[in-house]
């Protein structure tokens, strides 16, 4: 499955990240990725609960075989 950032530009393969994981940034909370033993941004949040409704709404899609999220 891939992951299109609108706003970033951007498309990410599932296939290649090893985790997706939550940081929290103040009063933000940023999706991160790890791909080849490097953390990398994907989205930006201005809440912690936004964050963690994206990835429950990534993997849940990814369960689905969706083949492209736009975030």
């Amino acid at each position: 499955m891939w992951l299109c950032t609108d706003n970033g530009m951007a498309a990410y393969n599932l296939a290649a990240i090893s985790r997706l994981f939550i940081e929290q940034t103040g009063t933000g909370a940023a999706l991160k990725a790890e791909i080849a033993g490097k953390s990398l941004m994907i989205a930006y949040f201005s809440s912690r609960q936004d964050a963690q409704t994206t990835l429950k709404h990534i993997l849940e899609s990814q369960e689905k075989g969706q083949s492209v999220l736009h975030l």
